[in-house]
C-alpha cells in the first residue's frame, strides 16, 4: 500500500471525490480543498504539509490563471511542496510539459494531469511526487527544531531576550524599545499568530497572521528596523 499526504485543490467537488477514492484505496491519506484563493489554499498547507497536491485550475473560464503563481510559491518553501497540475486547459497543459517559460520553470511542477484521466496515469503521477517530497517531522522534537529555526532567525533581525518553547512552536523577544513580542504556530489554523504587548505589557495587540516563517521574521524585521529609525 501506498504511504502519504495528498491535498487535492479543486473546486469541482464531483471530480475531487473520485480522486479521493483512487488515492485512499491505494493508501493515501486525502483532503480536498475545494477554495482555491491565497489565504485558503496557504492555511491549508500549513496545516497538513501535504506530501503532494494536485491543484486545479483558477476557473474553467480564465484557465490556470493564479494557480501557476500558487505552484511556484508551493516550489520556493522552506519545505517544497510537490504540486501536480490538474486541468482540462490544453494551452496550459502543453506549456507546462514543455516547461521553458518563465512560470512554468517558476511552478516546478512534479507531475502534469489532464482531465479527464485515466487511474493508471493518476497513480503513477501522484507516487512520483509524493516520492519526492520532504518528510515533514510531526514529533515534539520537530517542533522543537523549527522553534529553534524561528529563534535563530529573529535574533538575526535583531530581536533580543529570545525564550523559546521546548515542545511548541513559540517564541517571545524583546524590540529596541523594549516591547514584548510573542510569536505561535497555530497548527489548526495554518498560520502563525504575531503579537505585540504594550508598554506597561497589560495589552496585547494582534499584529499579523501570516503562513510562513519566513513572512512571519520579515514582519517582525520591518518592525526592529522601524522602532530603530525612530530612535535615531
Amino acid at each position: 500500500m501506498a504511504h502519504g499526504n495528498v491535498l487535492i485543490i479543486d473546486n469541482d467537488r464531483d471530480i475531487a471525490e473520485i480522486v479521493r477514492a483512487v488515492l485512499s484505496d491505494e493508501g493515501y491519506r486525502v483532503a480536498i480543498l475545494a477554495k482555491l484563493d491565497t489565504a485558503s489554499i496557504n492555511a491549508a498547507i500549513g496545516k497538513l504539509e501535504p506530501d503532494a497536491v494536485l491543484l486545479d485550475g483558477e476557473s474553467h473560464l480564465a484557465g490556470y490563471g493564479a494557480s501557476w503563481e500558487t505552484a511556484a510559491h508551493l516550489a520556493a518553501r522552506d519545505r517544497p511542496v510537490p504540486v501536480i497540475m490538474f486541468t482540462a486547459h490544453g494551452g496550459d497543459l502543453a506549456e507546462a510539459r514543455v516547461g521553458t517559460s518563465g512560470r512554468s520553470r517558476a511552478a516546478h511542477f512534479s507531475g502534469v494531469l489532464a482531465k479527464p484521466f485515466e487511474v493508471d496515469q493518476l497513480l503513477d503521477v501522484v507516487a512520483q511526487a509524493v516520492g519526492g517530497a520532504v518528510p515533514f517531522d510531526t514529533s515534539i522534537d520537530g517542533d522543537r527544531q523549527r522553534t529553534e529555526q524561528l529563534a535563530s532567525d529573529l535574533e538575526h533581525a535583531g530581536a533580543t531576550d529570545v525564550r523559546l518553547s521546548a515542545r511548541r512552536e513559540w517564541v517571545t523577544f524583546r524590540t529596541p524599545r523594549d516591547r514584548l513580542m510573542q510569536i505561535y504556530w497555530w497548527n489548526e489554523g495554518g498560520s502563525y499568530l504575531i503579537g505585540r504587548y504594550d508598554g506597561d505589557g497589560k495589552r496585547l495587540e494582534n499584529i499579523a497572521l501570516t503562513y510562513d516563517r519566513a513572512s512571519a521574521v520579515e514582519i517582525c524585521a520591518s518592525l526592529i528596523r522601524g522602532e530603530r529609525a525612530a530612535g535615531d
